[in-house]
């Protein structure tokens, strides 16, 4: 009795279960993909920078990003079905420029994704026995700093966009995209300088006389 009386009642209104749903699974998106990513930042600043990559700890990275791509493809059907649904029931709400930088933001976090698949995965399975810093040059450095703070940035501004309802229908789409680019361009400027301070410096040494050149001195020495 009681389960038919919850059927009933959810089945009461199909426009806000429907929304209820999409809603469900776009969090679920959004939590995991936040939570792999933030556990690979982790595996990063913890196992590859202070210890040698290993098999395990590449393994461990290579699921989390396959779990980040899993969250991000969640992210795009939820989002697509939000705005067939927005175009249907509410159109209204298309005006909303909040839910546009959102879709912006997860654009360049797709972007980002596609990076890590195709270049930072195997370059950290390359490095595998190695320390993940050592040897590369600061470009490559420079490269991975920027990666891991877009993705930093790119899946926490969702959800802080997603909590502030003051943003709905009051700020325009590029104030919020400008204080989203504004914290990652600090981010970046601050990791920047971090790797070029702690980038290894080439030591100098003295250029030894060859044997011409001291047989030389010796010569101006004697007829001196």
């Amino acid at each position: 009795m009681q389960f038919t009386e919850i059927v009933n009642a959810l089945s009461s209104d199909p426009q806000q279960m429907a929304k209820s749903i999409l809603r469900l699974f776009h969090f679920a998106g959004l939590a995991l993909g936040l939570g792999a990513a933030t556990v690979l930042d982790l595996i990063v600043l913890r196992f590859f920078m202070m210890r040698r990559v290993s098999t395990n700890g590449c393994e461990i990275f290579h699921f989390c990003a396959n779990l980040v791509l899993v969250g991000i493809i969640m992210m795009w059907i939820t989002g697509i079905g939000f705005l067939l649904f927005y175009q249907f029931y509410d159109p209204d709400l298309l005006m909303n420029e909040k839910v546009w930088a959102k879709v912006v933001i997860v654009c360049i976090l797709t972007l980002n994704g596609v990076f890590v698949h195709r270049f930072i995965s195997p370059f950290i399975t390359n490095r595998t026995g190695h320390m993940l810093m050592d040897g590369i040059p600061l470009q490559r450095k420079l490269a991975l700093i920027t990666v891991g703070a877009v993705s930093f940035v790119s899946w926490y501004g969702p959800l802080a966009i997603a909590n502030l309802p003051q943003l709905n229908f009051s700020v325009p789409m590029l104030q919020i995209l400008a204080v989203y680019a504004g914290i990652l361009a600090t981010i970046l400027i601050a990791a920047y300088i971090f790797a070029w301070i702690s980038q290894p410096r080439a030591v100098e040494k003295p250029v030894k006389p060859t044997p011409r050149h001291s047989k030389n001195m010796k010569r101006s020495s004697s007829v001196v």
